[in-house]
């Protein structure tokens, strides 16, 4: 009976111990396990005790495979997790040189790269537009007489007023000089291009006389004077090479390019002046005052030139009397005073 209750007391020491081990593996501790391997020799322990010891050695077993395949996930996940975090950086990098660039680069041109990121279709292509040309009328005298930093924020500001009615009538700036804009208008209905550069050409107009009556206390009221000529044109990217590098812009060029380009020149006192094709697709949306055929720079036959002078609408019919519409430049029905934006020169 003694030694039945001394075998007895060594089990249950022996379990106790077992159980502890247990407990600091459970627990993540794994410097007494050499312990349990005490217990697996058949030679010293009971047949139920080397078991016991063997299946708790499995278990140790797997448990440190499954902590260990475990700690590689995490190493993994950490460096999925750090290459993500790179990934982000660079996205948020070109997000933001994306966010630079778009203030240069024409929408046209972003729609383009946006539509086919890999091959966008950037080359020259004939095809229908509208071009406006704007210029401040007296700019190298108001440069003389006021400060290069104040010049700069006043056409700044006089421009911004401008974009909002450029962009909602599908127009994109694709130059700027100090003191001008070229502007070029798409669309795949030819008379909507035409109908919407004339549209922001009078938009601009009074978007000026409102600017120039809220800034009268401090300048002299700005002219703005406008051409606008509708027709085909070589649209797309033109490469300028030299020893410095190269260097890629988008715009128009062709005839109808320089014909509206000329007729800015000719405007005086914030006129907004159209070529031929331009009064032929606008009339019956616009009154037209005819100027007669001009001779104009580097052009070889007289342009017939037509200044817009107002909106048909009920007031006013695009066809007097019910008839056939008179002849553009014979329709000279003000629906709002030319003199809202006109005025002298500075």
């Amino acid at each position: 009976m003694a030694r039945g209750a001394e075998v007895q007391e060594d089990l249950l020491h022996i379990l106790q111990r077992l159980i502890a081990l247990t407990r600091e593996v459970a627990a993540g501790r794994y410097q007494r396990v050499q312990e349990l391997f005490e217990y697996t020799k058949a030679d010293r322990n009971h047949p139920l005790v080397v078991e016991l010891a063997e299946s708790f050695g499995m278990m140790v077993v797997k448990v440190e495979a499954r902590e260990f395949h475990l700690e590689q996930t995490i190493a993994q996940l950490k460096e999925k997790n750090r290459e993500l975090e790179e990934t982000l950086r660079r996205v948020q990098l070109l997000e933001a040189v994306k966010e630079h660039l778009s203030r240069f680069v024409p929408r046209s041109v972003r729609r383009l790269i946006e539509s086919a990121p890999e091959t966008p279709d950037l080359e020259k292509h004939e095809r229908d537009v509208s071009v406006m040309f704007l210029d401040i009328a007296g700019y190298t005298r108001l440069s003389e007489q006021v400060a290069v930093e104040e010049v700069n924020r006043l056409v700044e500001h006089y421009f911004s007023a401008f974009l909002d009615d450029i962009h909602r009538h599908q127009g994109d700036v694709t130059e700027m000089t100090g003191d001008g804009l070229m502007l070029l208008f798409q669309h795949p209905r030819p008379d909507r291009h035409a109908l919407g550069a004339v549209e922001t050409a009078v938009a601009i107009q009074e978007k000026v006389a409102a600017t120039n009556r809220e800034m009268a206390h401090r300048f002299r009221p700005l002219v703005i004077n406008i051409g606008v000529n509708s027709g085909p044109a070589l649209v797309g990217s033109f490469r300028f090479e030299g020893l410095t590098g190269i260097r890629w812009t988008y715009t128009a060029s062709g005839p109808a390019v320089n014909l509206a380009a000329r007729l800015s020149g000719l405007a005086r006192d914030g006129d907004i002046l159209v070529g031929p094709e331009t009064a032929r697709r606008v009339e019956g949306h616009f009154r037209l005052e005819g100027m007669g055929a001009q001779r104009l720079k580097n052009v070889a036959r007289p342009v017939e030139v037509f200044r817009v002078v107002g909106r048909a609408g009920p007031g006013c019919p695009a066809r007097p009397g019910g008839g056939e519409p008179a002849p553009i430049g014979k329709q000279i029905c003000r629906l709002w005073p030319v003199s809202l934006w006109r005025t002298s020169g500075p």
